[in-house]
């Protein structure tokens, strides 16, 4: 289990102690965070009879060999059920079904329990839908919905669940919990950012994929800093599945960069800070285009992404 999780972990197993668990969980992070990991070690806490202390956490866990543990292990235990979108997006029959379920007698444990991951794909009828097993839920049901992207969600889901927001710790202090988890950090990361987070875990992880992000960053300073044209910039966008997310992160460390005082000579691309923060607005409206709209024409949004970030360069210039 990942360090940083231990904190809720206490909490919950303090309330599944007293008897007072939330009926409905969100669980918020980036990929990566743990939160299947602390969903899973929920559910198993749950179904378990017999839950064990480990040492002096007072955190509790499933014995991992009653009959319920082993059945859930199996993914044959009756009492839960894992929503899984057949499609893109989560239909509202999807939802529907697991209504029914919790409102079933449960057949071996104490509770009935459902699991809803990537919970923002669903669609407005789906979360309709489980509104309304929210606002009435059935006696000892929990239902637990994992997001990295809590801001596609309904403000009415949102309010009706315990949100669990998981925060890891960044910079070296990240990178040395990893290390103790016996992760393999990619030994040509830029490990001198005290920025370092877990959205970054691809590029920390894979050289092949910290070797694009070189790349990628390499072509994006240099459009900036007027040293590539547009179509270079777009067609690395296009071929990088984290492109967005890159444009993301590279523009806030530049920005960041202009409030750190150093004395050692940078040869690191400097702009006004205001123009980073225009540049890090167009990027966020074209990430937000992409997510709002699955069926969206990707490579018209990158032109006109783009095209946007010319703009605010070409803005700069005229102000100079």
């Amino acid at each position: 289990m990942k360090p940083w999780l231990l904190s809720h972990q206490q909490i919950f197993s303090n309330q599944f102690r007293r008897n007072i668990l939330p009926h409905a969980i969100l669980i918020n992070g980036v990929t990566g965070s743990g939160k299947l990991e602390f969903a899973q070690w929920l559910l198993h806490l749950l179904s378990c009879k017999q839950p064990q202390t480990v040492n002096q956490t007072e955190v509790l866990v499933s014995c991992g060999q009653c009959k319920s543990c082993l059945l859930l292990k199996s993914k044959t235990y009756p009492d839960h059920l894992a929503l899984i979108a057949e499609k893109s997006n989560l239909g509202v029959d999807d939802v529907r079904n697991a209504n029914r379920f919790l409102q079933q007698t449960a057949h071996l444990g104490k509770f009935k329990t459902v699991l809803i991951e990537h919970a923002q794909t669903m669609t407005q009828a789906a979360a309709n839908a489980l509104l309304k097993t929210l606002e009435e839920p059935s006696d000892n049901s929990v239902i637990i919905l994992l997001t990295n992207d809590i801001e596609m969600l309904l403000p009415t889901i949102i309010s009706r669940c315990r949100v669990i927001n998981i925060r890891p710790k960044v910079g070296q202090a990240l990178l040395q919990s990893m290390s103790e988890q016996g992760v393999n950090i990619d030994a040509k990361t830029e490990l001198s950012s005290p920025f370092i987070n877990l959205t970054q875990l691809p590029e920390l992880t894979n050289i092949v994929i910290n070797d694009a992000f070189q790349q990628f960053k390499t072509c994006y300073v240099n459009f900036l800093d007027g040293q590539q044209v547009e179509p270079q910039l777009l067609a690395q966008l296009q071929s990088n599945e984290h492109g967005l997310r890159w444009l993301e992160q590279i523009t806030v460390n530049l920005y960041r960069d202009q409030f750190i005082l150093t004395t050692e000579p940078s040869n690191k691309l400097t702009l006004d800070p205001e123009v980073l923060n225009n540049l890090y607005k167009v990027i966020i409206n074209g990430c937000k285009v992409i997510k709002s709209y699955t069926q969206a024409n990707k490579q018209f949004v990158y032109e006109k992404l783009i095209m946007a970030i010319s703009d605010v360069l070409e803005q700069a210039k005229v102000n100079e």
